[in-house]
């Protein structure tokens, strides 16, 4: 981690407000307006973006490290923060410069939010589309200006294909105020995203608010040369691993209890010790093995040479083990927390926080089937891997 990074240091002043504020944004549902103003301050929702639309532009690795350190003080901040970002990091290589510009406006600047998973129509109509449908999971919806809905484009009733046979698939944004938000997000953990529903129903878009997921980005630098589904994944991991983080931090203090029928403080008892170790060097090797993974993929990238598939699969698998190592990590934590740990708000969020962000898509076991897959020579089933 460079700690050097003025954008880090930023992350890191914001800790002790994320920590404060963690039990009400649990509580509303919602980040609050203080926490949202103090990210958007710090361009924690466009820290992807480049600099001539008002955005920071973080390399992946400092990216990746204030994402981490976002979730460590609050996961539900860091999700949004990660999930905003990314949203626009795609307006940015994929949209026209006037387009961004008119979308996002002038700082602080119009937070987006995009989502992959749902049923979405976008019937091609004059120099646009006709788009209906309905979307789940779109983290800091509550907060966005602008939502991005994958769709199906459609000629008439026909779904169009490409040349192999294949549905094209657009990525298309639209308006807050043009869908209809729906409370579905009632889960234990992340609550704070409020990765609700969305519906729209013959909405008019432009074809300039959208692309095609196959479509080359229009912008060439090092940033955009990482395939999309690749940058979707890194960030999931850097969010665990900071959740992982939040609680060993939240789990230390209580080590000075003393056990039930206990005589002396947990802290002093060899087991505890093993185990806070164990759990240390379980997110510290998950952390390390991320950071060298994209590390390489960035210095790649940056030499102009293509990311090849297997160089994907070994990102990929770097991926998965920093979250699963993550997971290990915090299953130890449970086991020294006992109940003072149940009973103890900020860490049993903690744990909760993690246990939903583990079923991502971009975490998943078939992610792991598709890396063995590549490993063999194989082509992975995932189009977006």
């Amino acid at each position: 981690m460079n700690s050097s990074s003025p954008l880090l240091q930023q992350a890191q002043s914001l800790r002790p407000l994320l920590i404060e504020a963690g039990a009400d944004i649990e509580q509303s549902r919602r980040l609050s307006a203080e926490v949202r103003e103090a990210l958007a301050a710090m361009g924690a929702f466009h820290l992807q973006l480049g600099r001539e639309y008002g955005g920071v532009a973080a390399d992946p690795q400092t990216y990746l490290d204030v994402i981490e350190e976002l979730s460590r003080g609050d996961a539900s901040a860091g999700w949004c923060a990660m999930v905003a970002s990314e949203s626009s990091a795609c307006l940015n290589a994929w949209l026209a410069p006037e387009v961004i510009r008119d979308m996002l406006g002038k700082p602080p600047l119009a937070a987006v939010s995009l989502t992959a998973v749902g049923k979405g129509r976008a019937v091609v109509e004059g120099d646009g589309y006709r788009v209906s449908g309905r979307w789940r999971f779109t983290s800091g919806c509550r907060h966005a200006e602008w939502l991005g809905a994958l769709c199906v484009v459609h000629d008439g009733d026909a779904p169009r294909v490409n040349a192999n046979g294949a549905a094209e698939l657009r990525l298309l944004f639209v308006p807050v105020a043009a869908a209809n938000l729906i409370d579905t997000w009632h889960t234990s953990g992340l609550k704070g995203t409020a990765s609700d529903d969305f519906e729209l129903h013959e909405v008019t878009v432009p074809a300039a608010h959208g692309f095609g997921l196959r479509d080359a980005p229009r912008d060439d630098s090092p940033a955009w040369r990482i395939p999309l589904g690749l940058r979707l994944a890194m960030s999931k991991a850097a969010a665990v691993c900071g959740m992982a983080r939040g609680a060993m931090d939240a789990v230390v203090p209580l080590l000075e209890r003393t056990p039930f029928a206990g005589a002396r403080p947990a802290r002093e008892e060899a087991r505890v010790q093993y185990g806070l170790a164990e759990a240390q060097g379980a997110i510290e090797a998950g952390r390390a093995y991320l950071r060298q993974e994209v590390a390489r993929c960035w210095q790649q990238v940056c030499a102009g040479s293509p990311l090849a598939l297997a160089d994907i699969a070994r990102t990929r698998l770097a991926i998965v083990t920093a979250a699963r190592s993550a997971l290990t990590a915090v299953n130890t934590l449970q086991d020294l927390g006992g109940t003072a740990g149940v009973f103890t708000p900020r860490f049993d969020r903690a744990v909760r926080d993690l246990q939903v962000a583990r079923h991502h898509l971009q975490l998943q076991a078939h992610v792991m089937e598709d890396i063995g897959r590549v490993m063999l020579g194989q082509a992975p089933q995932n189009p977006l891997f």
